[in-house]
């Protein structure tokens, strides 16, 4: 059965039923088998940098969706929510358990390792950066970004943020925001550039009649 499985995913992904159904065997029990097994891709050891980037890509895209989705009080939820098998199956090459230490330990702010920041707050954070009104970091008003977190956490968390972005630190506040976005919320840009088109000429350049 473990052969079935191996040739079957390499040829058609992990579409259970499809090899439940040709097996004989409950959708269930086919996932199951497959969780307790050991792809041959999968690595020990050192990560390369092409995997912490697509690590990164990942929860971020998983968080992106979940950061405005409203959880039920009597639903019990995981740290975050995140969803490391879906994630590690992305991935390839490493374990949901692998992929959810490197993240905690390694990538996710140190914030979130304290308690008082989530994951999902940072695209909050960007969303929140990219409408306001400001040319640079003093003038943003950091006290009115998140109703639920304190404007000197928020600064906190930006500046850590900006410390991540590499030669980018040294540019002006605009384009690190820019650079940011594309990181934590691509979609943001567009919808900046769809509001800038809606706009006349005029306006853009500050011109008048």
């Amino acid at each position: 059965m473990a052969y079935w499985h191996v040739w079957f995913v390499e040829k058609n992904g992990t579409t259970w039923k499809e090899l439940a159904t040709d097996l004989g065997k409950s959708e269930i029990h086919v996932k199951d088998t497959w969780r307790r097994m050991k792809p041959k891709n999968l690595k020990k050891g050192s990560w390369t940098q092409d995997e912490y980037q697509n690590l990164f890509d990942l929860v971020n895209l998983d968080l992106r969706v979940k950061a405005h989705q409203k959880i039920a009080p009597s639903h019990r939820q995981l740290r975050d929510n995140i969803s490391w098998e879906a994630i590690s199956e992305k991935l390839t090459t490493r374990s949901n358990k692998d992929c959810c230490l490197k993240w905690y330990q390694q990538l996710a702010s140190p914030l979130v390792k304290e308690g008082i920041w989530a994951d999902t707050d940072d695209y909050l954070l960007m969303e929140a950066l990219q409408k306001v009104d400001a040319v640079c970091v003093e003038d943003v008003d950091w006290e009115r970004l998140l109703d639920h977190r304190s404007g000197e956490l928020c600064r906190q968390r930006w500046n850590q943020m900006v410390r991540m972005i590499g030669g980018h630190r040294e540019k002006p506040f605009i384009e690190q925001v820019e650079v940011l976005a594309r990181r934590y919320c691509p979609e943001m840009l567009d919808y900046r550039k769809a509001e800038s088109a809606d706009l006349w000429p005029d306006e853009l350049t500050g011109g008048t009649d």
